[in-house]
């Protein structure tokens, strides 16, 4: 999965032994591996350094043939699900891609790493990680200005990575900085709140933020694994999930990379991207429900891409909503947008192939006249469709 790096985590590596196989013990406190070709068991530190060795006896060790059997059976299990699964995928024509604009470069109108990206008063703001700046287009996509620099003061970038407009405010979830960033929409810039720490009201890399019906500012703590709510302030209220403890469970967080508001602003839709689902919460910060993958329980086979079922995510990294209540998920590994009711229905799925295939999804946002503005990450473009049925 590709996730924002701030460079190496210790404590989020757990590296596979290149002769063995990576097991965890509950009773232990320490990971482990299990090393068959020199029959020993070798402790590791949390961060995967090597504490001692152990030897153990030939009867704790698999039969092969019993192995072999059981993997050759699973992966034929898994092969005739994948099979099922491309057979089954559909893009829907109904889809049109209207234009593309962008490309990479440094120039006026090129991107480096775009990734967030909004609709405001007809105009489409779009995030350039590693520009450290943010680019303002027409929605035909002509260059219209830019605005921000590198750097960690007031008014400065190091990779923002998302936005969201509330009142005639632009906010932005300064990545690299720790912290929320507020301007006028022309880029002059206004306060700020945050700082990095796991503490309350502080964040570790905030990818994405939205406001609820309260006027409260809900915020992706991407590498805390949760989401923080802070006042119109900035003043801290509450966090959902614990800090630096990812889990699958339904109170907590594997890296929320994205997240929206509902129509009416008492829901918060939140992209569980290492849990490869989406996840309902109220205002208030009590679950929902969730759904992606089977029964809402995505399984971790999925990143590879090898099942695209309807409703099914590999590497889901971003979300909007439009004024009907539509969904629309960047399902990026199945290179693909998936639509949902707001109840997590699935209504349908697009995308290009060819040249215009969706490569590493990035940002997404809808515009009042329905147009839907997509961040293709890999060949740092822009690209806009248009729901138009065919006769």
């Amino acid at each position: 999965m590709a996730y924002p790096s701030l460079g190496s985590r210790k404590n989020d590596c757990m590296p596979l032994h290149p002769s063995g196989k990576f097991l965890k013990s509950r009773e232990l406190s320490n990971p482990f591996l299990l090393d068959e070709n020199r029959r020993k068991i070798i402790y590791l530190a949390r961060w995967g350094y090597r504490l001692q060795t152990a030897p153990i006896a030939a009867r704790d060790f698999p039969a092969k043939n019993a192995s072999r059997t059981s993997v050759c059976v699973i992966f034929l299990f898994l092969a005739i699900l994948s099979a099922s699964a491309f057979l089954t995928k559909e893009l829907d024509s109904n889809y049109k891609l209207v234009t593309t604009w962008g490309g990479g470069g440094e120039g006026p109108g090129e991107f480096i790493f775009p990734a967030g990206l909004k609709v405001y008063n007809n105009e489409v703001y779009v995030v350039d990680v590693e520009g450290h700046n943010i680019e303002v287009f027409d929605l035909d996509g002509n260059y219209l200005r830019a605005f921000g620099k590198e750097g960690d003061g007031p008014g400065e970038f190091n990779r923002p990575w998302n936005i969201y407009f509330h009142q005639d405010e632009l906010y932005v979830a300064a990545y690299a900085n720790n912290r929320i960033d507020i301007y006028d929409p022309d880029g002059t810039f206004k306060r700020s709140f945050g700082s990095l720490g796991t503490g309350d009201g502080e964040m570790e890399g905030p990818t994405a933020l939205t406001i609820d019906s309260r006027g409260n500012i809900i915020i992706a703590d991407f590498y805390n694994h949760r989401v923080v709510r802070h006042d119109a302030e900035g003043n801290f209220i509450s966090a959902w999930g614990v800090a630096d403890e990812p889990s699958a469970r339904n109170n907590r967080f594997n890296y929320p990379l994205d997240l929206i508001s509902s129509r009416d602003s008492e829901f918060i839709y939140i992209v569980d991207s290492g849990n490869e689902r989406i996840k309902v919460y109220d205002a208030d910060g009590e679950y929902k429900y969730k759904w992606g993958g089977p029964f809402g329980y995505n399984i971790f086979i999925t990143y590879f891409d090898w099942f695209p079922f309807k409703g099914w995510f590999s590497d889901p990294k971003s979300i909007a909503i439009d004024q009907r209540g539509q969904i629309y998920v960047g399902d990026a590994s199945n290179k693909r947008i998936q639509v949902f009711d707001e109840r997590g229905s699935f209504i349908t799925a697009f995308g290009a192939t060819g040249e215009h295939e969706f490569r590493n999804i990035g940002g997404i946002d809808v515009a009042t006249d329905g147009s839907i503005f997509v961040v293709n990450q890999r060949t740092s473009t822009i690209q806009k469709w248009q729901y138009n049925p065919s006769e």
